[in-house]
């Protein structure tokens, strides 16, 4: 097979986001445009500092894992859901976040496309922002959960997960990196 066929053995692509819609490639810098077969990709934190790292699964060989270890990364927020009415792991539920003047939606799935996966706490990346405006869930039960900003610690600064039970006022917070 050669590198420059239709069989899944092209240079593969890493967009990073540069604002303003604009997206550039950096998998030759970052070392991750091989021309394996890739086949798959899951999206974790894998080593839980508050950073989305990368597994490809290629055909017939070993998964490669990349690990994001920009030091300019910004705060981010995990959120966990438990459901109570709505499934445990809430497959299905959508999350609205405000922070920093900005709106961002995530849908919590089960899977997300051909032999590839998201980590089921979905993952807000928060720049610069360090305090939370709402939370607004939908849950797959059809409840709306809003969650006010100001019932979280006062900032969200580094990393951190928090645990959202479905229709409880009780939330719990994880500290995963502070940077």
């Amino acid at each position: 097979m050669g590198e420059n066929s239709w069989n899944g053995y092209e240079h593969k692509c890493l967009f990073a986001n540069v604002g303003k819609g604009q997206f550039i490639d950096v998998a030759r810098p970052t070392g991750s445009d091989s021309v394996k077969d890739g086949r798959g990709v899951a999206v974790a934190d894998f080593n839980r500092d508050g950073r989305l790292d990368l597994v490809m699964n290629n055909n017939n060989e070993t998964p490669v894992l990349y690990l994001n270890n920009l030091r300019k990364s910004g705060n981010a927020l995990e959120l966990k859901l438990v459901g109570t009415q709505s499934n445990h792991d809430a497959i299905g539920a959508y999350v609205r976040l405000t922070a920093g003047g900005k709106t961002m939606t995530r849908q919590v799935e089960a899977g997300s496309g051909y032999a590839s996966q998201m980590m089921l706490p979905v993952h807000f990346g928060l720049g610069k922002a360090e305090q939370v405006d709402t939370i607004e869930i939908r849950w797959p039960s059809g409840r709306v959960q809003l969650i006010d900003g100001q019932k979280l610690a006062p900032s969200v600064k580094g990393s951190r997960q928090l645990r959202v039970k479905e229709g409880s006022d009780l939330l719990t917070q994880l500290v995963l990196e502070t940077r």
